[in-house]
């Protein structure tokens, strides 16, 4: 009764790591969609900067999938060497994010400077 129990849990639990990665590269294509259409939809300005803006914040939340689906794959087929794995990609994937949130953050004040000062013209 036991196996059958503990064999449902690791399939179900690997049904959940599947769904995750799945949604992690839909996110990321998606993302990828949504690059192309910053870039065609603001041509004036700083196309490639808003663009890549609207890309960091999709691939921001892959990464969490990601790391939700490794998360899940450690708790089914837990050993030392597996949770080594997962803590060196959760720190690699912690980096990833905290430095894509930084670029974010700046590009934002950049763009929020770059209309104040377009609003703000010096007269002669």
């Amino acid at each position: 009764m036991m196996e059958g129990l503990d064999a449902t849990i690791v399939w179900l639990a690997d049904l959940i790591q599947l769904a995750f990665e799945t949604a992690s590269v839909l996110v990321v294509a998606w993302g990828g969609v949504a690059f192309v259409a910053a870039l065609v939809r603001n041509r004036g300005g700083r196309p490639f900067a808003q663009a890549r803006r609207a890309l960091a914040g999709y691939l921001i939340v892959a990464l969490e999938l990601q790391l939700a689906a490794d998360i899940v794959a450690t708790a089914t087929h837990p050993s030392l060497q597996e949770l080594g794995k997962l803590a060196a990609i959760a720190l690699i994937r912690t980096f990833l994010n905290y430095f894509l949130v930084l670029e974010l953050r700046e590009e934002k004040r950049a763009v929020e400077a770059q209309k104040t000062d377009q609003g703000h013209e010096t007269p002669i």
